[in-house]
């Protein structure tokens, strides 16, 4: 079994020594920097969001909780295809590419974080929750997607 890091298999040695190139071990810190931040949003946006309605997470405003997050992990998944889609096929980025959009969504989960905080101030307290939960079901997506480079990639 492979691992789906950037590593290729031994037996392509052009692709072994293109393996320089995708610099493995980057990839793999570069990851896990992001899923800790994709973690952290996640889990900052749910306890903002319990503070801003104190049952949050009981009866009736779960339900609003949990579309919102799972609208939030929904369109990061859709934002980020083309990434867990190299993640299931075996076939990863280049190295800049992958900072580069690491970067991106990085700042987009912090942006909507404090959006979500912002907003509170001006409109109602509803919008804000709602919002915070759409930044940590995103958050939650984001982590989650760091976690597949150590899934391994089956072959036919």
């Amino acid at each position: 079994m492979t691992r789906n890091w950037g590593l290729p298999p031994k037996e392509d040695n052009e692709t072994f020594r293109q393996a320089k190139d995708k610099k493995p071990m980057l990839t793999l810190l570069v990851s896990a920097v992001f899923g800790v931040i994709g973690a952290s949003v996640a889990a900052f946006s749910f306890a903002a969001a319990r503070t801003g309605i104190t049952d949050l997470f009981h009866g009736a405003t779960l339900i609003g909780a949990i579309i919102a997050a799972g609208f939030g992990c929904w369109l990061y998944v859709w934002i980020a295809r083309p990434r867990f889609a190299a993640h299931f096929s075996g076939k990863g980025d280049p190295f800049s590419s992958l900072v580069r959009f690491y970067a991106r969504a990085a700042i987009l989960l912090m942006t909507v974080l404090f959006i979500g905080h912002g907003i509170g101030f001006i409109a109602p307290n509803m919008l804000s929750v709602l919002l915070l939960c759409v930044s940590g079901g995103a958050g939650a997506a984001a982590a989650f997607q760091t976690v597949l480079a150590f899934v391994p990639h089956y072959e036919n």
